[in-house]
Order: structure tokens, then sequence, then C-alpha cells
């Protein structure tokens, strides 16, 4: 029986689109040949996307020699010849990605086809809408029905997850209530924070004696107050709490339970508010190989990408350009970008400066909403992906 292939063309500045679509037909084909444009990113896109699809169904078949080809796609006729190349002994092309391909090269290509593969379904991908355009009159759209996961879309990009943050079960509750009793938690967290001298980590065990008069000069009642102590001795978050008319006094017992609650709460809360919006697949704290620096949270929905960068106070305009250069090496524009912090107020200048880099804020005042900011941003993001 003859092999079936797909001939997936790679052009413009992502390789969305080309991944994308290969993967609603991966299961229907057993070869794929890839039509380049010549250039300094193509061949690593190529690679990039052969190695996703490999992963996905091991028994693809991709010859370096027979099966990839490079063309200047602004001549027709080069085009023609060098797809007809392709597809020498090729007798049942089932699928063409045209997407991202220039024009002529989309032209040309096209032209072949209808002359030589009647019955091939040759389409276009719409990311933004996550639909295949068959290019076929009277053939409808359909939607994407195979999900990319957070590592395929990585790997994408050649970049490999080192370490990523699981999470744990018991802190999930108190990470939902820090969210939604933003003022308070953030309140009482900056007292055990300064207790702390600021510091982002802690030589643990480390014990903790907090006078309450702190607490009442920030106006947090004790009912809340008592609430927020059980709570993280209940889930283990503390040990050995001890509530007096005059003290509260505690022991963190590690470095990961005090990051915890020196920010990482937030990452958390983001997290769970992610896996409520049932995207594809999403990830928390994620550490890539050879490269400084951290993924908050990324989220993956039809093959379109949104990071997000949590801070719980202490920021900067700094922390904007660092996560554009996190997006850039993660589809720039193509992806998505959320600075999400738990201060109520932010400033004009910290605004001004985000919207210039096509950042959206989500500050603390808006937590109540953010399942839906988050759904919002990725189906129809403030800034358009391009």
């Amino acid at each position: 029986m003859s092999e079936s292939v797909m001939l997936v063309l790679i052009g413009g500045r992502s390789a969305v689109p080309a991944i994308a679509g290969a993967l609603q037909f991966l299961d229907k084909v057993d070869r794929v040949k890839f039509l380049l444009c010549d250039g300094n990113d193509y061949p690593t896109f190529q690679e990039n996307v052969e190695k996703v699809l490999k992963q996905e169904q091991k028994n693809l078949l991709c010859d370096k020699i027979t099966d990839v080809k490079i063309v200047n796609p602004n001549k027709f006729d080069d085009v023609y010849k060098a797809v007809d190349e392709l597809c020498n002994g090729v007798k049942h092309l089932k699928y063409v990605n045209l997407t991202t391909a220039p024009q002529i090269m989309a032209f040309s290509v096209y032209s072949y086809v209808l002359k030589k593969y009647k019955e091939a379904l040759v389409f276009n991908v719409n990311t933004d809408i996550s639909q295949i355009n068959p290019l076929v009159f009277g053939k409808e759209p359909t939607s994407f029905n195979k999900p990319l996961s957070v590592e395929n879309y990585l790997a994408m990009y050649g970049l490999n997850i080192f370490k990523k943050n699981t999470g744990k079960n018991e802190a999930d509750s108190v990470a939902q209530y820090f969210g939604k009793k933003v003022n308070i938690s953030s309140q009482i967290l900056s007292i055990i924070r300064s207790d702390a001298k600021g510091a982002d980590s802690i030589k643990a065990p480390r014990g903790f004696n907090l006078t309450r008069d702190k607490f009442e000069k920030l106006e947090v009642l004790d009912n809340d107050l008592e609430t927020f102590f059980e709570m993280l001795a209940k889930a283990e978050i503390i040990q050995n709490l001890q509530q007096s008319e005059r003290e509260i006094k505690f022991k963190i017992q590690t470095k990961e339970n005090y990051a915890f609650l020196a920010g990482e709460w937030l990452e958390l809360y983001v997290y769970l508010s992610a896996i409520e919006c049932k995207f594809d697949s999403v990830a928390m704290g994620v550490e890539l190989d050879n490269y400084k620096g951290e993924l908050d949270v990324f989220c993956l929905n039809n093959a379109n990408a949104m990071i997000c960068e949590c801070k719980t106070g202490g920021f900067k305009s700094e922390d904007l350009s660092k996560l554009n250069s996190k997006a850039e090496k993660l589809g720039g524009n193509y992806c998505v970008k959320l600075f999400i912090t738990s201060d109520v107020k932010v400033s004009e200048e910290f605004l001004n400066k985000a919207k210039n880099d096509k950042i959206v804020v989500v500050s603390g005042d808006k937590f109540s909403d953010i399942t839906n900011i988050l759904k919002k941003e990725m189906k129809k993001p403030t800034y358009p992906r391009r």
C-alpha cells in the first residue's frame, strides 16, 4: 500500500501555523515533506517542526535528502520545479499546508497540486480563531482537533524543559484564598516578609514571633488574622502555630514554604485560574535548558501561546523588559504577554511602559475576574498576534 504524504511549507515569522496545521492531520499520513523559503531561520524552523511531529507520531517518516528542499520563494518556476522534485514518486499527496508562505511560493505550489494531485486537501491555518480553512470551493472551515502541549511548543523553538513546578495540592486552597482576599493577604504577608528582612529566601527552619500591633496598624481584623494563620498551619506551610492576645508565633521549616509566602503563591493562583479556563496545556515555574530565567505561568490553547509574569511587589520597569525578552524566545508578538501583580495600584509610568511593550497589566483589584481576563486575552488579545 502506498504511503500517504503531507507537504508543509515553511516561511514567515513563526513556525506555529505550520505545526498547528500539520498536527490536525498527522494521524492520517505516513510521511511529511517540507518546502522551505531560503533564509537563515527556516532550516531551524523545519527541524523543530519535524521534531515535534515525531514526538507525536513516532513512526513518521522524513528524510533530510529526499523530503526537505529550500527554494527562493519569489521565483515561480523554481518553486514549481522544487515541489515537483519533492513529490517525485508520491502517489498519495493528501494534505498541503500553505500557511505563512509568501504569495508567489503559495500560488506556485497551489497550481502544481491542482494539476498533479486533484484529491489533495490544500489548506490555510487561521491561528487567531483556531481554524483550518480548506482552499476548495464549498468545503467549510473546521476547528482544530489536536492540541499542542507546552513541552511540544517549547521544543518547536528549540527549547527543552529542565525543570517545572508541579505545585502541591495542600497549597491550592491557600493560593486561591490569597488571590480572592488579596488586600488582607498582601498586608499580612508584608509583615512576615518584613520580619524576614524583605528576603526572597531564608535560612530554614526559622521561627517568627510577630506582635499583633503590627497588624492592627494595617487595620487587619483579628478574625481575618486567625483564619489566615490557621489555614497556613492546616496546609503545613507553617508549623508550631501559637496565637495569643499579644503575639503570633510559628515556624517555617523549609525554604520552599517561605518562597510560597514570599511570592510563589501568586504563580500557583494564576496557574489554577488558567486550569479553570480549560486551556489545552498549562505549566508553571518552567526552567529551560541553557536559559537563565523562569516562565512563571505558560499557557497554550489551539497552538496559541500566553506567558504570565507574576510579581507580588517591588517590581520595576526592567521587569517588563525581561518579560519581553522571554516572549521573544517563544514567538515574539505571537506570544501574548501578561504582567500580573498582587499590588492593587500600579503607577501610570509603569502602565504606559507596558502599553508601549504590548504587555497587559493585571493588578490585584482585578483578581476577582482573572479567569475571564485569561480567557479573553487568549482568545481575543488586547494586542493582536502578529
